[in-house]
């Protein structure tokens, strides 16, 4: 047999090319996320929380706690001063808020339990794995009032009888109506297969098709485990997932690496025994990618399997006592299903969502975690003294300590089981081998109200995912321009940030929508955003007319609505 003869450095070269194949598994999942993230499904999920009233501090990082990055948004104009965004990296934040005496000595109790958390909302239950997928924005504004679901997802045309600036009920479609008729969210040959292409969960009050009154609401919805279960899995078939098809890349290379260095005639004789050892322990580590691949398979569709015990769960709104019929008598009974409720039916989205039975998902959550009781209280109400529900005596006295807690209570309990749970089982199920559904997914919540009940002004808004790469996750991002005061409504004072529309137009191109495709035409304002091709700028109704104190926007805020959002976006 003949054997050419190689030096050590040419042999070192080779063998430097052959292992830079282990790296390659790494590198093809993120060019193979860049090159076909486009053609991949996306999804979106919107929970929406029954009133709101959490104060700014249990929502956020404590501004004395943190270390922020200032960047310019908008300059001065016309006497307003400049508008400064300011951000960090959530995990950062949370390992310094958790450090912080201040962090601990709010009048909430600490849920936490001195564990690092990044406010009491978003408690040390998300673990920084989650964090980094996820953006946590405020300052983001409702144009209109927002109370009782007015203004959620671009349902905008209530307006309690106000002037309506000149738009004579012009009916805004909500969000998940135009993204789910859209033919570059659900391609005609995939819509004849989805059974619900806007399913709504909850509360059937929550309008998820066209706003106004009179209005058909979504037919597709859900009010217990097992409709859910009905409406989304009848007839489906399984289908089996595969292993990730990279693994046997590994393995050829890691079989050629035997051959070269143990044959009885490879240049492997004339490695050095410490250098040996090196590539030995290093292709062990190129050994073990391959076993994590093959490990790795698509899931396919899951048809899940739901006891008769469980159909009848009920998702409950939550705030009246008719709400709490045929519930299981004891607090922490109740709480236990409705925790249930939660976590089951995230599990039916997510094998929904691998079957193909719907991508879009609107749900409401409960305004209380347990059944209405006004005998827990310690303090008098101050607002609507005469009236005993829940509505009047906790929502509207929400600046009360233990009305606060008891909000809070609710809020953590439904972000922790519903959002951050569902958020985990997105993560762990894939679209394709080495991108993640959460990664293709952008999982949205949010709530009625901001710090003040009624006033939907900074409104929680946290965002999970990265929509197929549109949006770059890990950042808290305070949108507030902490020099400008505006009086609301019901003359709470608050400071601007940005309009909600602009988000609302961030997420339709998320998934995919240009801005023709969702921005109303200019004919019904009068011609008023000359210059842009007859569309109105941004999701909705902007809400632009001079004097109004509740529209406290400056013409180039309102121009950039469709613009996308600095930070978070790629």
């Amino acid at each position: 047999m003949h054997y050419d003869r190689a030096s050590r450095r040419h042999f070192l070269r080779g063998l430097g090319a052959s292992l830079t194949l282990p790296l390659l598994p790494s590198l093809m999942s993120r060019a193979e996320a860049q090159a076909t993230q486009a053609a991949l499904p996306r999804f979106f999920i919107a929970l929406w929380h029954g009133h709101g009233g959490v104060h700014a501090d249990n929502t956020y990082p404590l501004d004395a706690t943190v270390t922020l990055t200032t960047q310019g948004l908008y300059p001065a104009v016309n006497g307003n001063p400049a508008h400064d965004i300011r951000f960090g990296r959530l995990v950062d934040l949370k390992r310094t808020h958790a450090q912080t005496v201040a962090s601990r000595s709010q009048a909430l109790p600490d849920f936490d339990n001195g564990a690092a958390r990044v406010s009491p909302l978003i408690g040390s239950f998300v673990p920084d794995s989650l964090l980094a997928k996820m953006n946590v924005l405020r300052g983001i504004d409702f144009l209109t009032w927002g109370g009782h679901t007015r203004g959620f997802l671009g349902d905008f045309v209530n307006r309690d009888g106000d002037a309506d600036n000149g738009l004579a009920n012009v009916r805004v479609p909500t969000i998940d109506a135009v993204i789910g008729a859209s033919s570059k969210f659900y391609a005609p040959g995939e819509r004849a297969l989805v059974k619900a292409p806007s399913l709504a969960v909850g509360a059937d009050r929550l309008s998820t098709y066209r706003s106004g009154t009179g209005v058909a609401r979504n037919p597709y919805s859900a009010e217990t485990l097992g409709d859910l279960f009905s409406l989304l899995f009848n007839q489906v078939q399984t289908t089996p997932g595969q292993v990730d098809p990279r693994a046997s890349l590994v393995d050829r290379v890691h079989q050629d690496y035997v051959r070269t260095t143990r044959g009885a005639f490879g240049p492997g004789r004339r490695i050095g025994r410490e250098d040996k050892l090196r590539l030995e322990e290093y292709v062990a580590g190129v050994r073990t990618i391959g076993d994590r691949l093959r490990a790795t398979m698509s899931p396919g569709c899951m048809v899940p399997t739901v006891p008769q015990t469980q159909r009848g769960l009920y998702y409950r709104e939550g705030e009246a006592d008719w709400e709490w019929g045929n519930a299981p008598s004891g607090a922490s009974a109740r709480q236990l299903e409705a925790r249930q409720a939660l976590e089951l039916s995230n599990a039916l989205l997510v094998s929904a969502m691998q079957c193909g039975s719907t991508r879009l998902v609107v749900r409401m959550l409960s305004s209380l975690r347990d059944q209405w009781n006004p005998t827990v209280f310690n303090t008098a109400s101050q607002f609507e003294a005469h009236r005993t529900d829940s509505h009047a005596m906790c929502f509207h006295n929400h600046f009360l300590e233990d009305r606060q807690r008891l909000i809070m209570e609710t809020q953590r309990f439904n972000f922790e089981f519903g959002f951050v749970d569902l958020c985990r089982r997105l993560d762990q199920a894939q679209v394709v081998p080495g991108v993640s559904m959460l990664d293709q997914a952008l999982v949205y919540w949010s709530s009625e109200s901001g710090p003040s009940t009624h006033d939907a002004k900074t409104v929680p808004t946290i965002l999970a995912g990265g929509a197929g790469g549109f949006f770059r996750t890990g950042h808290y991002v305070d949108f507030t321009n902490r020099a400008r005061t505006i009086r609301a409504r019901y003359g709470n004072m608050w400071r601007a940030g940005i309009p909600q529309n602009r988000l609302l137009a961030n997420i339709c191109q998320a998934m995919g929508l240009d801005a023709a495709d969702y921005e109303l035409t200019d004919a019904a304002y009068a011609t008023k955003f000359p210059g842009r091709g007859g569309r109105v700028p941004g999701y909705g109704d902007p809400f632009v007319e001079p004097g109004d104190d509740r529209v406290p926007y400056l013409p180039a805020q309102i121009a950039d609505m469709s613009a996308r959002l600095p930070i978070v976006t790629s």
